[in-house]
């Protein structure tokens, strides 16, 4: 396990490095992405501000087939009722008409007017560091800097117990299908919180999920064998609803607990 130092993914002034541009988008996802946007411009022409992507795509670390295109679609006032029905029938017709390039198009929805307050710490650096505009007016480019703070990594995965509690019910009543989606899911926010735990004592930026779990072991070395299976979980994703169950409710409680006061750990 190769240990990253201090700095890692921060500038020399130690502000975070993105490592999400348009230039890392692979061109076999460009026909999704235009799709994807003129159909958002054409069901919402007055209230679409403007559409970003994130995730594996943005990073160039996206796999044909195996990933997903997760977008944010951010408008001017409210969705109704009606239009988040809409929304979903898209995501849904567009996940099967490019299912030969991605394994699901997912669209977030997002608002202006909360995007803009400045106490939604979230939506602001989420847009900055891990979204790229592919539409509309960049609204990450008015954000930032960011340096690795205690509220980053509380704004970015301090929902774990909310999280966990919805995780837990949906396993109580999954088919088998959904239960192998819900491990490989939660296995991934685990990850990603166990991280945002040790985020700012670590003064390393990645959102890379194997450099993630490896900050983490760094600190952490007894929960080893419990990322092993998180890792495996999300390359392999099982049925068995009481290990899964079990494993997630044991960490996810551990996470509630220790989350605050680990994340609020400073440099040394």
């Amino acid at each position: 396990m190769v240990i990253l130092k201090a700095g890692y993914g921060l500038d020399s002034n130690g502000f975070i490095v993105s490592d999400v541009s348009k230039d890392k988008i692979d061109n076999m996802y460009v026909p999704c992405i235009r799709k994807s946007v003129a159909c958002l411009e054409k069901l919402f022409p007055e209230q679409l501000h403007s559409v970003y992507v994130y995730g594996s795509v943005a990073r160039g670390e996206a796999i044909a087939i195996n990933s997903d295109l997760d977008l944010i679609a951010l408008f001017e006032g409210k969705l109704s009722a009606g239009n988040k029905a809409e929304l979903k029938k898209l995501t849904e017709e567009l996940s099967q008409k490019y299912r030969s390039v991605v394994r699901e198009v997912g669209i977030a929805v997002a608002y202006y007017d909360y995007t803009m307050d400045p106490s939604n710490y979230y939506e602001n650096a989420f847009l900055k560091e891990l979204s790229v505009c592919v539409s509309g007016d960049d609204l990450g480019a008015r954000f930032g800097p960011y340096k690795l703070t205690s509220e980053i990594a509380i704004r970015f995965n301090g929902d774990i117990c909310e999280s966990l509690a919805r995780t837990l019910n949906k396993l109580n009543s999954a088919s088998n299908e959904e239960i192998r989606t819900i491990s490989q899911g939660f296995s991934r926010k685990l990850i990603r919180t166990f991280y945002s735990m040790v985020m700012v004592r670590s003064q390393v930026w990645s959102t890379r999920l194997h450099e993630q779990a490896e900050v983490f072991i760094h600190h952490f070395p007894d929960k080893k064998s419990v990322i092993l299976t998180l890792q495996e979980w999300i390359e392999e994703p099982p049925a068995d609803r009481e290990a899964v169950y079990e494993l997630f409710k044991r960490e996810g409680e551990w996470a509630c607990a220790n989350f605050e006061d680990e994340a609020q750990l400073s440099y040394c």
